[in-house]
């Protein structure tokens, strides 16, 4: 049953053009920082940014076509959404993961695996409750402020607003993308944003 199902999930959801792109997007930055920088390890600013560059393509995939048809389709679709939305977290981190093979460093395991799923978590926070055009808003004001003024350390509070700068053992940080994942794999799972607008439905055809 998958077998049949995945290929034709992959391509309504333009996954199949979005996944290209979002790795295209981490080897930019790879170039980038290669002919830039003699070091290995990314700046952590540009770190940053470069997860949500890679987010960025994945997030119109996160709807489909038609709303309508998937809230009355007879399938079980919150652990769809949730799989979808742990599969584009899980993308992103091997994509930053395997760039270190290449020498190119943004961050350690530990830091990427939680920015990836935290932030893939606000992302589908944000697909449920505004919609996928203007999902990004919030993950792009968040993440831009942190890339800016975003460093590790302070106290408690502090590193769990700028979660996404700090080292990889810091509570604080684990707690805030976990609390985000949560957050955004049940708000998603459920849809309870709005609908996409028929013109925009039009145009995804």
């Amino acid at each position: 049953m998958i077998t049949r199902w995945l290929p034709l999930y992959l391509r309504s959801r333009r996954i199949t053009i979005a996944a290209p792109v979002s790795l295209a997007a981490i080897a930019a930055v790879m170039i980038f920082w290669a002919v830039w920088s003699d070091s290995p390890h990314v700046h952590p600013s540009l770190a940053t940014l470069t997860l949500l560059f890679a987010l960025a393509p994945l997030i119109p995939t996160l709807a489909g076509h038609d709303d309508e048809l998937e809230a009355t389709a007879a399938m079980p679709w919150p652990p769809r959404r949730v799989m979808h939305l742990v599969a584009t977290g899980t993308l992103v981190a091997l994509g930053l993961l395997g760039a270190g093979l290449a020498g190119i460093h943004f961050g350690t395991a530990g830091q990427i695996a939680r920015n990836s799923i935290g932030l893939a978590g606000l992302i589908g926070l944000g697909v449920a409750t505004l919609g996928t055009i203007h999902a990004a808003v919030v993950p792009i004001i968040w993440t831009g402020w942190q890339a800016i003024a975003g460093g590790p350390g302070g106290q408690a509070w502090q590193q769990s607003l700028l979660w996404l700068t700090q080292p990889a053992d810091s509570v604080a940080a684990a707690i805030t993308a976990t609390a985000l994942a949560i957050a955004g794999a049940t708000a998603y799972a459920k849809r309870a944003g709005p609908p996409r607008p028929v013109s925009e439905n039009a145009m995804g055809h």
